[in-house]
């Protein structure tokens, strides 16, 4: 199954993956480097998470992660193979991944998909979907005329 994503949560992902590979190669303390990045727009919260998924991206691919840069527009390798992983659970995507961390890869990304339900459904205040919603990633239309928002639910 693949959940749709808002573009707030890409651009979260993205820009957590970015900062997590600098704090990484310099050497600084990832999960409080990667919060006080990501806290500016008040998704802190995710630091741990995506500290968890990054790590058990490198250790079951056995490779280093390929970020880009902070300031470029698209995307690496690595950075689309991470958000297509975060899309549909890794069901086809893990098939390189190293077989005795592939549970364990599994339960971090849906993790993750929670984790970024809640802090990107409190950022553009809405309530959170309910539980049987397939759709992890909102996606919102304002409606002109009352200024309402609603969520539409894939499926």
């Amino acid at each position: 199954m693949r959940f749709a994503f808002s573009p707030a949560a890409i651009w979260s992902v993205i820009d957590g993956a970015r900062y997590w590979r600098l704090a990484r190669d310099a050497g600084e303390p990832v999960q409080p480097s990667l919060y006080k990045r990501l806290e500016r727009w008040g998704a802190g919260l995710l630091a741990p998470v995506l500290d968890s998924v990054m790590s058990l991206f490198e250790a079951g691919f056995r490779q280093r992660f390929h970020a880009g840069d902070l300031s470029d527009a698209g995307f690496t390798h690595d950075e689309h193979y991470l958000l297509a992983l975060l899309e549909d659970g890794g069901a086809n995507s893990i098939d390189r991944f190293d077989p005795s961390l592939a549970s364990t890869m599994r339960i971090a990304l849906h993790s993750a998909r929670i984790m970024l339900l809640s802090v990107m459904a409190d950022l553009i205040h809405i309530p959170l979907a309910r539980t049987s919603s397939p759709m992890f990633f909102p996606a919102i239309v304002p409606v002109p005329s009352t200024g309402t928002v609603r969520i539409y639910d894939r499926r």
